[in-house]
């Protein structure tokens, strides 16, 4: 019982340090990264270069020079996505902009052969999107 009632006060004095932490920092607010730290990777920008590595066939020497391309493209994505000052049409205007500048890029280290199976890939044509993206069903699927 003893053993019990003393685990309770460590759990609570452990759960009341971490929130007068949070509370500390204010609302919405993270440390800044580190001056010369290396850029955010985030997950998107990892599975869409996971994706372009299986469908194109990439290199190793192709992939490490298109990993800082896609998690530039990825965090530009992502600051556009948490922007609360745009409307979503906006967000999708510049969304496409934004996917529009990388394309050259990316085709700049795609072998001739790549390049034209990448254009197959873009929006409007039939290709598996990345991990993580949801597929809309067709509209004359049958209902499940």
């Amino acid at each position: 019982m003893r053993r019990i009632c003393l685990s309770c006060i460590v759990g609570l004095a452990m759960l009341a340090g971490g929130w007068a932490i949070a509370s500390a920092q204010g609302p919405g607010t993270a440390a800044p990264p580190p001056p010369n730290a290396p850029p955010r990777r985030s997950i998107e920008a990892l599975s869409e270069l996971r994706w372009l590595t299986q469908q194109l066939n990439l290199t190793p020497e192709q992939r490490e020079k298109l990993r800082p391309i896609v998690v530039d493209e990825g965090e530009q994505l992502h600051d556009l996505r948490i922007n609360e000052r745009l409307s979503p049409d906006q967000k999708k205007a510049k969304a496409l902009e934004i996917r529009e500048a990388f394309r050259p890029k990316i085709a700049s280290e795609l072998t001739p052969e790549q390049q034209e199976k990448w254009k197959k890939m873009q929006p409007g044509t039939e290709a598996k999107p990345p991990e993580g993206h949801k597929e809309t069903p067709p509209t004359n699927a049958p209902p499940k």
